[in-house]
């Protein structure tokens, strides 16, 4: 355990991340870019986890599959995917797809963007996805999906200032969030991703970039190196105070002061049912989907007592407003999964957001817990999300309360043997 010097004070631990592997964004980046087909080249164990993690969508003949790497596959020196991609345009008529990495074929030093060049056309361009879960977590690979498109985002002229949004998000919040900018006076460029390959906005040195999502500080990087845009540095908008901060300092990069004071007020009044049950609750975040940050700093302006932040990776610079936001918060960087244990057990918080792979054990141990992928899939960005988000952390707490005494003999004897 060492201490991250800097402005903000983090702990960066040595641990691996209990989490997806980066070829779970498939189950979300498919249904945003609707033109799309997502390839990935991996094994048996990675059709495995995409059948039982995105099972719900099969049934709905999704734009994803796998090419399947067998031990023969093992003495060629690239594998062959001509013909499935004839069989994927044949099928699903796609204008661009994306071939996505796996842990395998990365050890077996497979070119991946030779591959994806030697199959593309110019009608269906077939871009490279890093996604291996052995560099990767699953919201780290939307970054990668994004800085694939960047090279087919038109360059737009100095002087055209306007908004380009960073994250996916469902086309409602999308339509959100372009009527709130467009009602600030806001010009707004698009998003990125758009839901179609041929709309990808414009982007140049006067655009400023505003991320939506916490863990994509690589692509925006990309945009400002090699396009010259400008990215907000604001609160990312979760919560009554974060959505507040993030259009206030918005408005603010196109000349324009609002005050929404009022607003915040009405939106904190909104959910007081929600924070009245938050107030003084002890929350424990383990890493996971990298939008701990902004989860924490919500729970902390509700009223919660946030015993412990951690995430897999926090970049300082990006993610600056939200770690001043939790200062007297132990924000952890890498944590060590096992020390945690400790701790959780010793702190014996109220609720525990972890990941799916982490809840049943601590539900067999009496916890409460969230998983918090959920919070990747449900509408919580803005005005509109503010119910959302705070009934995400209060529905355990809610169902806990109506269920009977916890029977740690149920549990831990016979059921769950090894869980002592």
């Amino acid at each position: 355990m060492m201490q991250v010097p800097g402005e903000f004070p983090i702990i960066k631990e040595d641990n691996v991340t209990h989490s997806f592997c980066g070829l779970a964004c498939v189950g979300w980046m498919y249904q945003k870019i609707k033109d799309s087909f997502f390839l990935i080249l991996g094994t048996h164990t990675c059709a495995h986890f995409l059948q039982n993690a995105l099972g719900m969508m099969i049934f709905a003949k999704p734009r994803f599959g796998i090419a399947l790497i067998e031990e023969g596959d093992l003495a060629k020196q690239e594998p062959t995917l001509e013909e499935i991609i004839a069989e994927i345009k044949a099928d699903h008529n796609p204008s661009v797809i994306f071939l996505l990495s796996s842990c395998t074929p990365e050890v077996m030093k497979v070119d991946f963007k030779g591959l994806a060049h030697h199959l593309s056309t110019q009608d269906v361009p077939v871009l490279f996805v890093p996604a291996s879960g052995l560099v990767y977590n699953f919201t780290q690979a939307e970054d990668s999906v994004l800085h694939a498109l960047v090279p087919y985002c038109p360059e737009a002229p100095a002087g055209q200032k306007n908004v380009v949004f960073l994250g996916s998000v469902n086309d409602a919040t999308a339509d959100d969030l372009r009527a709130e900018a467009e009602a600030l006076g806001i010009p707004v460029g698009g998003f990125l991703p758009e839901s179609r390959f041929d709309r990808m906005p414009a982007i140049g040195p006067d655009t400023v970039l505003a991320p939506i999502q916490p863990y994509l500080s690589r692509v925006a990087v990309k945009l400002e190196r090699e396009r010259g845009a400008r990215t907000l540095h604001s609160l990312f908008p979760f919560g009554p105070d974060g959505t507040r901060a993030f259009w206030e300092d918005l408005a603010a990069e196109f000349g324009i002061t609002v005050d929404l004071r009022d607003r915040e007020q009405a939106a904190w009044e909104k959910i007081r049912k929600q924070t009245e049950l938050l107030r003084d609750k002890k929350v424990f975040l383990t890493a996971d989907t990298m939008m701990e940050l902004p989860l924490a700093r919500f729970l902390k302006s509700a009223g919660a007592d946030v015993v412990e932040c951690s995430s897999a990776y926090i970049n300082k610079k990006f993610l600056g407003r939200e770690l001043a936001a939790l200062d007297g918060v132990r924000v952890v960087e890498q944590p060590n999964f096992h020390r945690q244990l400790e701790d959780v057990e010793r702190i014996q918080p109220d609720l525990i957001v972890t990941s799916l792979m982490t809840a049943n054990p601590f539900a067999g141990h009496g916890f409460v817990v969230k998983w918090s992928m959920e919070f990747m899939l449900m509408p919580i960005h803005s005005w509109s999300g503010v119910i959302s988000l705070a009934n995400l952390f209060v529905s355990p707490l809610m169902r806990r309360s109506k269920l009977p005494a916890f029977d740690k003999e149920v549990w831990l004897e016979g059921v769950m043997p090894s869980a002592e």
